[in-house]
C-alpha cells in the first residue's frame, strides 16, 4: 500500500477523501488515508521570507511539499469530477501530497483561525500544458456574494513570474518581484464563468422574492434615449413603444412592481460592467479562475490577458478545484514553465467563515516539479 506524505507539523486523522466517480471510496479513503500526521520534510524558505514572517511577528508553521506532476498523454480535463482526477482509478489515482494550512499572521487583519487546515494537493503535465488539483473539506458551499453579510469560497495558487531567480516573499511577492496569481472563486463557477454571456449572475432581485424595484428609485432613461421595459426578455425600447407596452416610460401603465430590465441584465445601468470591469462582467471571463498578478500586499492587479482555466465541484462536503495553463503563455505577466520545477504557494478562502481578502488559510513556498 503506497505511503503518503504530509506536509506539516500537525498530526491526527484526515477525513477519508471523497472523489466524484468513486462509488465506494470511503473504504477507500480509509485505507490510504488512516491517521497520517508528523513531520516528513523540513523547511524550505527563503531568507527573504523569514525576515519578513519574523519581523512582524510570525513564523509559519507548515512544512514546504514536493508535489511532483504526473506526465500524461493527451487533453487534460478542467472538470474536478472527471475520472482522470479520480482517487481509485485513472492516471492521478493516490498521487496526492497532504499540505497543512497555516493561519495568515504577517499583515493585518490577520486571521489566526482560519477554517480549513490541510488541502490534499497533485498535479499533472502532457508536455504543452501544466493542472493543478485541490481538494480541502467544506461542510458549507458558498458560491453566492450579493448580501453584505455573504462571503465566497475561493482557493489561488501563487508562482513567481521570474523562474531563474531567488524566491520572493510568498506575501504575494514584493517590490520588484512579481508573481503571478491564478485564484479561482465560486460565485464564478455558479455565474457561468467561459459561457460569454451574464444571464447566470446574481443578482439582489434573485435574493429577496418580494423586492420592489422601479418604484422610483431607479434609472429611467438609457444614455441613447432608449428604454428598459417590463418585458422579461430584457429588451431595450423607445420611449413610446415602452409606454404602449407598459414599459418603463410609463410608470402609470405598469402591472407589476417589478422591473425585469433594472437588474443584472442591463449593462448600461453596471457602471462596472460598462468600463470593463471583469468583476461586474461574466462575458468577460474565460473561465472561474481570475489570471493575476501581485508585487507586495494591497498590489493584486487583474491581467488584462486571462490565460487560466479551471473549474470546481462542490460533493460530499469537499470542494476539488482545478487551475490548468499552458506551459508557455507568450504573456509577458505570466509565469513559464520552462524549466523543471516551480515554487508554488496556496491559499484558501472560507466563505463560511467570513474570510476574504488577507483572512485566508496560506502554505509558505512549495515546490512543483513538471
Amino acid at each position: 500500500m503506497p505511503q503518503l506524505k504530509r506536509y506539516g507539523n500537525r498530526s491526527g486523522t484526515l477525513v477519508p477523501l471523497r472523489q466524484a466517480g468513486s462509488q465506494d471510496w470511503e473504504k477507500l479513503g480509509e485505507a490510504y488515508y488512516p491517521k497520517l500526521g508528523g513531520n516528513t520534510v523540513k523547511h524550505s524558505k527563503t531568507i527573504k521570507a523569514l525576515i519578513v514572517a519574523f519581523t512582524l511577528g510570525m513564523f509559519a508553521t507548515a512544512n514546504a511539499a514536493d508535489i511532483h506532476a504526473v506526465k500524461v498523454k493527451g487533453a487534460i480535463p478542467t472538470a474536478p469530477d472527471n475520472p482522470f482526477w479520480s482517487e481509485r482509478y485513472g492516471p492521478t489515482a493516490l498521487k496526492h501530497v497532504i499540505i497543512d494550512m497555516d493561519p495568515q499572521m504577517i499583515t493585518n487583519p490577520m486571521w489566526p483561525n482560519p477554517s480549513v487546515k490541510y488541502v490534499f494537493a497533485k498535479a499533472a503535465t502532457n508536455g504543452k500544458e501544466i493542472a493543478v488539483h485541490l481538494e480541502w473539506n467544506d461542510p458549507t458551499r458558498n458560491d453566492i456574494m450579493v448580501q453584505s453579510q455573504q462571503y465566497k469560497d475561493q482557493a489561488a495558487i501563487m508562482f513567481p513570474l521570474n523562474q531563474g531567480g531567488e524566491e520572493p516573499p510568498f506575501t504575494m511577492g514584493g517590490d520588484g518581484e512579481r508573481v503571478n496569481i491564478w485564484q479561482w472563486k465560486a460565485t464564478w463557477d455558479k455565474e457561468g464563468a467561459g459561457r460569454n454571456d451574464n444571464s447566470a449572475m446574481s443578482d439582489m432581485e434573485d435574493q429577496y422574492d418580494n423586492m420592489v424595484m422601479g418604484s422610483g428609485s431607479y434609472y429611467m432613461y438609457e444614455p441613447d434615449g432608449k428604454l428598459s421595459g417590463l418585458d422579461t426578455a430584457h429588451k431595450s425600447g423607445t420611449k413610446s413603444g415602452s409606454a404602449a407596452n407598459r414599459g418603463a416610460g410609463d410608470i402609470s401603465k405598469r402591472s407589476s412592481n417589478i422591473d425585469f430590465g433594472m437588474g443584472k441584465n442591463e449593462g448600461v445601468f453596471n457602471s462596472g460592467r460598462a468600463t470593463g470591469n471583469i468583476l461586474s462582467d461574466a462575458s468577460m471571463r474565460s473561465s472561474a479562475v481570475e489570471d493575476l498578478n501581485a508585487e507586495g500586499f494591497s498590489t493584486l492587479t487583474t491581467q488584462a490577458q486571462q490565460d487560466v482555466q479551471g473549474q470546481g465541484n462542490w460533493r460530499n462536503n469537499r470542494w476539488s478545484v482545478v487551475f490548468k495553463r499552458s506551459l508557455s503563455s507568450g504573456d509577458s505577466n505570466d509565469t513559464q514553465f520552462s524549466g523543471s520545477k516551480t515554487p508554488m504557494a496556496i491559499a484558501i478562502w472560507d466563505g463560511q467563515n467570513k474570510e476574504r481578502n488577507g483572512q485566508k488559510a496560506v502554505t509558505q513556498w512549495n515546490t512543483l516539479h513538471y
